[in-house]
């Protein structure tokens, strides 16, 4: 529903000319051909193009001819960029600013037709997903779930009266997303209700705040904090190829192969470094005492991400219940 709004309804509203790629893999080719002026993505998206240009080439800002390197990847003429569909990182969104492109996020569900905020070129935050749009009203319930209330609001599920009367009560749609609204009306997203993990302790864990700070790390390309009513948080973690390579090759670690590279003592009390120094700043309930390497990534065809690239955390417990249970093995 984000690409049916904000491409093809605005699309048929400004009288624009929409481009649509066939093959994901193309984006970037796609770019140059069409030079497009607004891009919309989810943040999978824009954090490929960080990682290309920021690991693979090291590349400086500025382009010859003045133009940044990003400019070019997107065809040389993007004013802006947009981000939806899930949480973007903050690192994503900050790189793209300092390049000189605004890349702002909305956020929304279907049951609000469905923006109900989004920020602008000229009012965003890093790190909020915008103020409501208008004719939008936004509160927080005492519990953290961000209340929504307007004309975006669905009428209700079809043939599904309890389960609307659950979702919306006296006007507001509860949106099952946990959030904090600044003085300015900025919304940040801090999770999801039905997602947060209580351990055998009682702590409530957000694991999409401590997943985007991981995933700042380089190493790491994506990760799944585990820990529902267990003792302490473990992570499954799939390792960014090349830059792992590269530091193998930078500490000469002596590896045949990436299963064994995987295993290996320099490797993993590397990972171990990177993971304590992105989570310095956090509660000792909210540190990762275990870990993972996993030889594979996520990916929608195993039904691990939904097709916006969410993850589908019941489907990776599944898929990787061993790697699991040997992480809480004593």
């Amino acid at each position: 529903i984000f690409a049916r709004t904000c491409d093809l309804y605005t699309w048929l509203v400004r009288g624009s000319r929409l481009a649509v790629i066939e093959d994901r893999e193309q984006i970037i080719p796609g770019c140059a051909a069409v030079k497009p002026t607004l891009v919309n993505g989810v943040p999978y998206f824009y954090e490929r193009i960080y990682r290309r240009l920021t690991e693979a080439n090291k590349l400086g800002p500025i382009a010859p001819g003045g133009q940044t390197h990003l400019q070019l990847l997107l065809g040389g003429e993007v004013r802006a960029c947009c981000s939806g569909g899930a949480a973007l990182p903050n690192h994503v969104a900050e790189f793209f600013w300092q390049q000189g492109m605004p890349l702002v996020q909305g956020y929304g569900l279907t049951e609000s037709s469905p923006v109900i905020t989004t920020a602008t070129p000229d009012h965003n935050k890093i790190g909020t997903v915008g103020r409501a749009i208008e004719g939008v009203e936004v509160k927080i319930a005492d519990d953290g779930e961000i209340l929504t209330r307007g004309p975006h609001v669905m009428l209700g599920y079809w043939r599904q009266p309890a389960e609307t009367e659950m979702a919306i009560r006296e006007g507001w749609l509860y949106t099952g997303d946990l959030g904090q609204l600044d003085a300015n009306g900025y919304l940040q997203i801090t999770g999801r209700k039905k997602e947060l993990i209580v351990t055998a302790g009682g702590k409530n864990i957000a694991p999409v705040f401590l997943e985007s700070l991981l995933a700042e790390e380089p190493l790491i390309l994506q990760v799944v904090v585990i820990g529902e009513g267990r003792k302490y948080l473990t992570a499954l973690i799939v390792p960014n190829p090349e830059t792992l390579r590269g530091e193998i090759i930078l500490r000469q670690i002596p590896v045949r192969s990436a299963a064994e590279a995987l295993a290996h003592p320099a490797v993993l009390d590397l990972y171990r470094q990177r993971i304590n120094a992105r989570l310095a700043a956090v509660s000792a309930e909210e540190q990762i005492q275990r870990f993972a390497l996993l030889p594979r990534g996520f990916t929608i065809e195993e039904e691990e991400l939904t097709p916006t690239l969410k993850l589908r955390r019941s489907v990776v417990h599944q898929h990787f219940a061993p790697q699991i249970e040997a992480l809480y093995a004593d």
